[in-house]
């Protein structure tokens, strides 16, 4: 039994469906503000990021996260706290350096990896042994004149 009406999708009728952007003209990544809540009043529990805010809470959200600990992305992060009680010296930066690089390049969208800085602080953490500041320039792949830091403290 055929009928000659036209049907509505989603309360829409078939004319009328929303024009699609294209992808050329969609080049910000929206994400999720991080840590999750921090910003209740202005945007509720789960707040929008983009751009640089986004990058940089990804950023500091993977190089603070040990890999396994993710139950979803068991390789996603950097263990970074191994090396708090390892001697601070160059075969220890630049194993840092190898870690931090390989997962910001697997984890990271959005960005270009310009410069890696790892250097020791000057106080001891919690359980006395190191701490290590971790600094990255980043630039947007979108714009790219947009530079900017990022700095971690892993202790």
């Amino acid at each position: 039994m055929a009928s000659n009406q036209t049907v509505s999708v989603y309360g829409l009728e078939p004319d009328r469906f929303i024009e699609q952007t294209p992808k050329e003209k969609r080049k910000s990544v929206y994400g999720l503000n991080f840590p999750l809540g921090s910003k209740k009043s202005s945007g509720g529990f789960f707040n929008n990021a983009t751009g640089v805010s986004l990058i940089k809470d990804a950023v500091t959200q993977l190089l603070l996260t040990e890999r396994g600990e993710r139950v979803m992305l068991p390789r996603f992060g950097c263990n970074l706290r191994k090396f708090l009680f390892q001697p601070l010296d160059e075969t220890t930066f630049e194993e840092i350096k190898e870690e931090v690089s390989f997962s910001f390049y697997n984890y990271i969208v959005g960005a270009n990896l310009l410069k890696l800085r790892v250097i020791p602080y000057g106080e001891t953490g919690p359980g006395g042994g190191n701490s290590l500041l971790i600094q990255l320039t980043l630039g947007l792949k979108a714009e790219d004149l947009t530079v900017f830091d990022v700095e971690v403290t892993v202790s």
